[in-house]
């Protein structure tokens, strides 16, 4: 018995020998690496080592990261605005809401050299605010000062050479404010921001499509037409109570006829809709779809509604990438639900389950199961893809760094810079994805 054993571990593959090791099952163990692997690890760790000790890179991963999060900038006062004495004023255009707030001055020379700090304000806006013009406030760096107004006027006097007077925002100290500051921060936050968002619409929506895929692409459309006519009927004469611009003889007579054939043809839509949607959108680039969605369709959508719908900007992008996604997860879904054996679902309907009743108790579950793994490989796609929402000026990860570059013209820096966030915001997920990969895989997988 014993030798059975002891025969037993020569046979098992390096991988279980790392997984007896606790180990996270890698391919090949640590002390069957090649040298050459290790001494491009050690290359890689100083080289990451030089980089973060270089002025240049700290500076543009403190732009690209937005901090600090705990203050904002709330307006830059050029040296125009500034009298010759060195007096300046400022009255807030946006009202605050109520709450207490400190703000503190900095005032910068030429090529943004600090000078020194100014006066600090706080001060506390109570509920209902009126936007009245008031006195300037006086500095009060102790205590909270109680105002009747919600846009006060900050003023002061700045010192010989000054080119810029910054006021910040400072609220260190306030968790929730923080946490809105973090959520709506430029870099590195928006583009994980708008990859989780974007990927959990894709993945609804990729379901939704998926489970439509499935479907049966000819079925008959005899069955239970008369029904499916008469709910078509009753659709028609509620859409012509409600709009009476129709009630022509050439428009009920087009409404008349598009509805009916909506409600006969709709066994058959579920699959040819999402066919259409699965072969067209994968057909083209994501950046087109993109640029389709910034500058095509939010354009349109905003001048029919008046502009009371505005999707510029972060909604724009959330829907480009998750239209385009959308398309790519419904195929993966597909191919899940697909891999599952055809008498699951034989079995189900024997039971006298329905078929949604048998999709989502008896396939689906061990659809999800199957398809973890390159949905893992979506995220990390995506993640990949946010670069693209730069084109619709969005201040992602990759345009915080072009950002930074006309700055500081520093181009080598700036692109190394996004190109390691993103090399270790990927590797991260791939980590993830594997680990993910290991636990929803089957006991006899």
């Amino acid at each position: 018995m014993d030798d059975k054993k002891e025969d037993l571990s020569p046979i098992l593959s390096p991988d279980e020998k790392a997984r007896h090791r606790g180990r996270l099952g890698l391919a090949i163990p640590w002390e069957h690496m090649p040298w050459w692997v290790i001494i491009i690890a050690i290359i890689a760790i100083l080289v990451f080592f030089s980089i973060f000790r270089n002025e240049y890179y700290q500076n543009a991963f403190y732009f690209i990261f937005d901090f600090p999060w705990n203050q904002d900038v709330v307006q830059n006062i050029s040296g125009t605005k500034i009298d010759k004495d060195g007096s300046w004023s400022y009255t807030l255009s946006t009202p605050l809401d109520p709450g207490e707030y400190t703000y503190r001055i900095e005032y910068y020379g030429e090529d943004k050299v600090l000078l020194g700090e100014g006066d600090v304000y706080k001060f506390s806006i109570p509920k209902d605010a009126p936007e009245v013009a008031q006195p300037p406030l006086a500095p009060s760096p102790e205590a909270y000062v109680a105002i009747s107004t919600s846009t006060p006027t900050l003023a002061g006097k700045a010192p010989p050479g000054t080119k810029n007077v910054i006021i910040i925002d400072d609220f260190h100290g306030k968790p929730l404010r923080i946490l809105k500051r973090i959520w709506n921060a430029r870099g590195v936050m928006m583009t994980i921001k708008v990859t989780i968002i974007s990927f959990l619409v894709a993945l609804v929506l990729g379901l939704a499509f998926g489970v439509m895929r499935v479907a049966d692409g000819s079925p008959d459309l005899r069955v239970k037409a008369w029904r499916r006519l008469a709910y078509g009927l009753a659709l028609f004469v509620l859409v012509m109570v409600v709009m009476p611009e129709w009630r022509t003889i050439t428009g009920a007579i087009s409404v008349f006829l598009a509805i009916e054939a909506t409600f006969f043809l709709l066994p058959a839509m579920p699959y040819t809709f999402s066919t259409l949607y699965v072969e067209i959108v994968r057909g083209v680039p994501m950046l087109v779809i993109i640029l389709y969605m910034g500058f095509a369709v939010t354009p349109a959508i905003r001048n029919a509604t008046g502009g009371n719908v505005d999707l510029r900007g972060l909604p724009a992008a959330i829907i480009g990438l998750s239209f385009g996604y959308g398309a790519y997860m419904a195929e993966v879904f597909r191919a899940g639900i697909q891999s599952i054996p055809k008498g699951q679902m034989e079995a189900a309907r024997s039971i006298g389950m329905t078929y949604f009743q048998a999709m989502r108790l008896v396939i689906l579950p061990q659809a999800v199961r199957l398809v973890l793994p390159p949905l893992g490989n979506n995220l990390i796609a995506m993640l990949k893809d946010t670069s693209l929402i730069s084109v619709i000026a969005l201040p992602e990860m990759l345009q915080s760094g072009r950002l930074w570059i006309s700055r500081n013209f520093r181009a080598f820096e700036g692109y190394n810079s996004v190109m390691i966030l993103y090399l270790i915001m990927t590797l991260f997920l791939s980590l993830m994805v594997r680990a993910v990969e290991r636990r929803s895989k089957l006991p006899s997988k």
